[in-house]
């Protein structure tokens, strides 16, 4: 068997971006602001990360089940302020449901007097900074680990053994059953169906094993012990 590379990608994988959002919460009221999206920030905050391909509900929403019943389905978005009388100056966190810092941007800033235009300008570009933050975890969650070959051991065959010129005979004595009789009529084996048409429960006297037919021949496989035993059968 050729050994086998499984590509094992963590949670903000290529195929976890691909085919779903990342879901992330985002306060409609952060600590620097008076009332709810004051100077519009976080409702911009909202359009651009899901310009991002990031699906985002406000934290004190009504929010879908997944995230409801467990917040880990989902990461935290924070906005800190740093801004002073000349500057306006935010940066954007990213943290986990138990509040590891998973990613800081760069402070951005702006010198617009005017508050609002300069908040909304501050926003607007941590729009590259969150891509930089995609692609990083993209690259950086692939870890390739090799399985060794896996090792399939054959059982040593104790005996060998050939029948010539058998047939098969179905009787009904109160159960279907199959017989394997030899040349002159004698039962050597009974076996019983199972869903596959070609493997049979096959019994004698002193063994029951697994009977296999292909075409005008038969294998039946048993163990005696720890001997493994092998019969073969040709059909008429």
């Amino acid at each position: 068997m050729k050994k086998i590379s499984f590509l094992l990608i963590a949670l903000f994988s290529i195929v976890s971006f691909a085919q779903k959002k990342q879901i992330i919460l985002i306060s409609s009221k952060y600590d620097f602001q008076n009332e709810k999206n004051s100077y519009n920030i976080n409702n911009m905050l909202k359009a651009i990360l899901t310009s991002n391909n990031y699906q985002v509900y406000f934290d004190d929403e009504i929010l879908p089940m997944e995230i409801a019943q467990n917040r880990c389905n989902a990461l935290t978005g924070i906005l800190v302020d740093n801004s002073n009388l000349l500057l306006t100056k935010i940066k954007l966190q990213i943290k986990d449901c138990q509040n590891n810092l998973l990613f800081e941007s760069a402070e951005v800033k702006s010198r617009e007097k005017d508050i609002q235009t300069g908040f909304m300008e501050c926003v607007k570009l941590l729009s590259p900074e969150i891509k930089k933050y995609k692609a990083s975890l993209i690259q950086k969650k692939e870890v390739v680990i090799e399985t060794p070959p896996e090792i399939i051991e054959t059982p040593k065959v104790s005996e060998f053994k050939t029948y010539l010129n058998c047939s098969f005979k179905e009787v009904f004595n109160g159960f279907h059953v199959t017989e394997v009789r030899d040349s002159n009529g004698l039962v050597l084996l009974s076996m019983q169906k199972t869903k596959n048409p070609v493997i049979f429960i096959a019994s004698r006297e002193n063994a029951t094993g697994v009977f296999t037919k292909t075409g005008n021949k038969g294998i039946f496989e048993y163990y005696i012990g720890d001997n493994y035993m092998i019969e073969e059968f040709s059909f008429n």
